[in-house]
C-alpha cells in the first residue's frame, strides 16, 4: 500500500512538474512575442530587446540564433553584455555613461535594419509546442 502511494504521489510532482514547465514555455514565447511588437513599434531600445530575446531564445528555441536572419540578436548581445546595467550603471560617472551609450547607439546604427528584420521575423516565427518529458 505504502508503495503504491508513495508512486502515486511521485506520478502527481511528475504531471505538476512538466505542467510548471509548459507554462513557463508558453510564458516566454508570449514574452518574445511581446518584446519583439515593442521593438518593432519602437517602444524598447535595440539593444535592451535583443538583450531580452537573446536570453529567452536561449531557453525556449537555441537553434534559432544560429540563423542567419537572427545572428544579428547575438551578436547584439556579445557586443554589449560587458556594458554595466542597473546597480552598476547608476554608480558609473557621466563621461562612461556617455562613452557607453554611444558605443550602443552606433551598434543599434550600424545593424538597424537586420534587427529590424530579425524581430519582425520573430513575430512571425511558428515557436515548437512545448515537449514534456514523458
Amino acid at each position: 500500500m505504502r508503495q503504491k502511494k508513495a508512486l502515486k504521489l511521485n506520478q502527481q510532482r511528475i504531471v505538476d512538474m512538466q505542467d510548471m514547465l509548459e507554462k513557463q514555455y508558453t510564458h516566454r514565447v508570449e514574452s518574445i512575442g511581446v518584446i519583439a511588437r515593442a521593438m518593432v513599434d519602437k517602444q524598447c531600445e535595440s539593444t535592451e530587446g535583443c538583450i531580452r530575446l537573446k536570453q529567452l531564445l536561449d531557453q525556449v528555441e537555441s537553434d534559432l540564433l544560429r540563423r542567419d536572419e537572427y545572428q544579428v540578436i547575438a551578436l547584439i548581445y556579445s557586443e554589449t553584455e560587458h556594458m554595466p546595467i542597473k546597480e552598476q550603471w547608476q554608480q558609473l560617472d557621466k563621461k562612461a555613461k556617455q562613452k557607453f551609450t554611444k558605443q550602443r547607439l552606433a551598434l543599434e546604427v550600424k545593424h538597424g535594419e537586420d534587427i529590424h528584420a530579425a524581430v519582425s521575423a520573430l513575430q512571425r516565427h511558428e515557436f515548437l509546442a512545448y515537449q514534456s518529458l514523458n
